[in-house]
């Protein structure tokens, strides 16, 4: 339905085209109006493509001096792109955060919300306008990253690939300022920390996924060179098409791109919901979706390594899992201890079963989907070890021993995690209280116990490395285990590990109970309290009816005023 017209668009085959051709999103419209208003967007557009062709110009010139032309177009092709790559990762948030941010600074938010548009709406509208925005700084820069290609040395492929994935990287830029500027109620604020983590979050990826995963794609495919950090257009066009090249080049990079934005959307609009709405459905679909992609990807690896390398490879997929399920369990403190009455309202008007009432607000119903949800993948990942490792004819007593010790502490620990995490937000009314407590207790749990043995001399003790049992408590503690198993006398350090590993299940179990019991006595004072202002006001308006029918009443008996008479004469 039309925000402005109210006329509703007709069903069948295209209709979401013709919708959006017909009735595109209102608040990209208004952005876009405004936009075009502004005088400096065309100039500083302008200044920017003179500076990278001056740049790229300057480059060239200096290279071909000494080099081939085809290795003057691959610099230029690197150069070019990394600095795009800069520009859309820099400019990309710092556009998006001025988004939602400036509308709460200049007050004129409340005007958003009063037409009546669903904040899925207004995330989309945003993040369409923000999107144009940096979209225009690439296409400008489009005829210099061509100029690469008229050196040789680089495909035409490998420059449309390159441009696709800088789009791509703006579109993540955006979401991710877009996230960011939905929960500030500052611009400058916004403005700060978006820059602040956009700086450290592309440095690291052009670092580790660019040069760093570099060396790895070279060693898979040789006809891409080590060292360049823009290797992926490369790979696509020289890397032979066979099950590793969709795998890594075709599968791998749609689920990272996909699942970032997708949960970037999903915060974006859960920032933007009101307290009393649901603003927890969107969030724990992503969850359901992602965890189970997230342990296939980490269980992959186990089949492409070498025989030696399984079980090497299955404890860092089962490590990369934690820190993704941990990730979770830090997300889901912000939910509500239970759903509002206008959240049950709209589940009774629409028929939600079961399940859809599961993914609503609740924190005992996060708490057991989060359970479910991280066993079934610590035993895909674990079990994809174990049974690569039979497949390969190898002896699987020890390895898989340290797999299966590796699985238990991480699955205990989550628990414990997760049921403390919940024993925490029930305790407290402050989301942010609730995990700086929980991110404080892992510290200590992480660290704590290396330090009392460092102390108390454990390290340098005569009774050797039986003695580091003191530590079992740590979750880094399970590679002591790793490395006892299948040595003689150092039994006692895989015992200690799955003993820590059942204690931590048991005060997981411990809090989640805790917590059902604090939920379920703050739910019911809460209801006792809507009761009786429900109660208050429905004497008052007996009461105001009762007043309005004695008042008529006594209108009705009282004796009609007698005409008074007219004057003489």
């Amino acid at each position: 339905m039309s925000a402005q017209t109210g006329t509703q668009a007709p069903a069948g085959n295209g209709s979401r085209l013709r919708r959006l051709l017909d009735d595109p999103n209102p608040i990209w419209i208004r952005e876009l109006r405004q936009s075009a208003r502004l005088v400096r967007t065309p100039i500083i557009l302008c200044v920017l493509s003179i500076l990278a062709t001056l740049a790229i110009a300057s480059i060239g010139g200096l290279v071909s001096i000494s080099e081939s032309p085809a290795t003057t177009g691959y610099v230029l092709f690197q150069v070019f792109f990394s600095l795009a790559y800069f520009v859309v990762t820099f400019v990309g948030p710092a556009v998006a955060a001025n988004a939602i941010a400036s509308e709460r600074e200049g007050r004129t938010w409340e005007a958003v919300i009063l037409t009546g548009l669903r904040p899925a709406v207004i995330a989309r509208g945003k993040f369409l306008a923000a999107y144009t925005s940096i979209s225009m700084y690439v296409v400008m820069l489009a005829p210099v990253g061509a100029l690469p290609f008229l050196f040789g040395g680089v495909t035409a492929t490998e420059t449309i690939v390159a441009f696709g994935f800088l789009f791509l990287i703006a579109g993540l830029a955006v979401a991710f300022g877009l996230a960011v500027s939905s929960k500030m109620n500052s611009l400058r604020a916004a403005l700060v920390v978006t820059l602040i983590c956009a700086v450290i979050v592309s440095l690291n990826v052009y670092g580790w996924f660019g040069v760093g995963l570099s060396v790895t794609a070279h060693h898979a495919w040789p006809g891409v060179p080590e060292g360049p950090p823009v290797w992926l257009p490369t790979a696509y066009a020289r890397a032979p098409f066979d099950l590793t090249y969709v795998l890594c080049l075709i599968l791998l990079p749609i689920v990272a791109t996909a699942l970032p934005a997708w949960f970037l959307y999903e915060v974006t609009v859960a920032n933007l919901t009101s307290i009393t709405d649901d603003r927890s459905t969107g969030l724990k679909r992503w969850f359901l979706v992602s965890a189970p992609l997230f342990a296939i990807c980490a269980a992959a690896p186990v089949a492409a390594v070498d025989a030696s390398d399984i079980d090497e490879a299955a404890v860092a997929g089962l490590c990369a899992l934690l820190v993704f399920l941990m990730g979770s369990v830090y997300l889901f403190l912000g939910d509500s201890l239970g759903p509002s009455r206008r959240v049950r309202l709209h589940w009774d008007r629409k028929g939600v079963g079961r399940i859809g009432r599961l993914l609503g607000p609740g924190i005992l119903g996060t708490s057991m989907m989060q359970l479910g949800v991280a066993a079934g993948a610590f035993t895909l990942t674990a079990g994809a070890g174990i049974v690569v490792q039979a497949l390969t004819k190898r002896s699987t007593g020890g390895t898989a021993l340290g797999i299966l010790l590796v699985a238990l502490y991480a699955a205990s620990f989550y628990l414990f995690s997760v049921g403390f995490g919940a024993f925490l937000r029930a305790r407290s009314s402050a989301t942010l209280l609730a995990r700086v407590l929980l991110l404080a207790v892992h510290f200590l749990v992480a660290v704590g116990p290396w330090v009392v043995a460092a102390i108390a001399g454990i390290f340098a003790s005569p009774s050797g490395r039986s003695a580091l049992i003191v530590a079992a408590p740590s979750p880094l503690y399970v590679f002591v285990a790793i490395d006892a198993v299948g040595s003689s006398g150092e039994e006692m350090l895989v015992a200690a590990s799955v003993l820590a590993s059942v204690a931590w299940s048991l005060l997981g179990v411990l809090f989640l109970a805790l917590a059902r019991s604090r939920v379920a006595r703050v739910i019911t004072a809460h209801e006792a309290a809507l009761g009786e202002s429900d109660r208050i006001l429905a004497e008052e308006d007996a009461a105001a009816v009762r007043a309005m029918e004695e008042a008529a009443a006594a209108a009705a008996v009282a004796p009609p005023a007698e005409p008074e008479p007219a004057p003489a004469g």
